[in-house]
């Protein structure tokens, strides 16, 4: 798909989509998400990251949300940080077995990236 027509198609979910609708993307645990018009900022088209495919359901819970190239640096730099990692498999180490999650029921349409 080419830049044009990715940006056409985000730019017909921005004006068209409702409010926190998510599109699923060709990327796993990747969603663009409508964010609705608040304060003085404008709608706009965020990514959401969910690797585990809640989806809010009624729990409303949701994913990272992202919207600017420097929210996902200053992200990239705390996941890339080793002692996270460490973290992470001590809690493993510690935390009950989770059962895995089935993912939520989203619409068939896919947003190639």
């Amino acid at each position: 798909m080419s830049v044009e027509q990715k940006d056409k198609r985000l730019t017909e979910f921005l004006e068209n989509g409702k409010d926190w609708e998510r599109k699923q993307t060709n990327i796993p645990g990747v969603f663009l998400i409508r964010l609705p018009q608040f304060r003085n900022r404008p709608a706009c088209v965020g990514v959401e990251l969910d690797i585990l495919n809640r989806g809010g359901g009624g729990s409303r819970r949701r994913g990272i949300i992202l919207r600017t190239t420097s929210e996902l640096q200053q992200l990239m730099d705390v996941i890339n940080n080793t002692k996270l990692l460490e973290l992470t498999s001590s809690m493993e180490k510690v935390n009950p077995a989770q059962q895995s999650s089935s993912g939520a029921n989203l619409d068939n349409e896919i947003f190639e990236i």
